[in-house]
């Protein structure tokens, strides 16, 4: 049975952010993860520790302890922190299957989205549904849509990819909307 990205939990750079920042400092940095794996609740213990002038994200989820070599990329508004999978990928976030945490090429998961054929009636109907489920579970995550009384960034480009889907009930609405308010 092929696994989803949807349906595994993934360790992503986002989730550790603040630790990672903590790191680059070289402070000490230990914490757990509550998730769900196979339909039950387990615990996910972390620390940072360095060998050879290298951090490594030493992960604890089962038996034997999983090190991640940490790698930095400088930018020109500071530092990024990448994940790399045992294969040698540098990526933002690695996946649990069996397990083990590996890129999306070693675990071999792919997105649901790309199993539909959208040239079908059928596909192209399930598509359309599966994009605007997950439009709207994005719109349950936002906790404000204005920001100085102008809808922000983030609502702007759910908005955007709204209406590429080619629902227009939503756009017609938040532009009725923001036109009562600057009245």
């Amino acid at each position: 049975m092929t696994a989803f990205v949807e349906n595994l939990f993934s360790l992503s750079t986002k989730l550790l952010k603040r630790d990672l920042a903590k790191s680059r400092q070289k402070e000490v940095v230990e914490g757990y993860l509550n998730i769900i794996h196979d339909n039950k609740p387990s615990v996910i213990d972390y620390s940072v520790e360095y060998y050879d002038d290298k951090a490594y994200l030493v992960v604890i989820f089962g038996i034997e302890p999983q090190k991640i070599l940490l790698s930095e990329h400088q930018l020109t508004f500071g530092v990024r922190t990448y994940l790399n999978c045992n294969c040698g990928c540098r990526t933002n976030a690695l996946y649990l299957k069996n397990g083990v945490f590996g890129c999306r090429k070693c675990q071999n998961v792919h997105y649901t989205s790309t199993t539909l054929n959208r040239s079908s009636r059928h596909g192209a109907f399930l598509y359309k549904q599966n994009q605007i489920l997950k439009l709207m579970t994005q719109r349950e995550s936002m906790n404000r849509i204005f920001y100085r009384s102008h809808y922000s960034k983030r609502f702007m480009r759910w908005l955007g990819l709204y209406g590429r889907l080619g629902l227009i009930d939503e756009l017609v609405d938040a532009e009725k909307l923001e036109t009562a308010i600057h009245r």
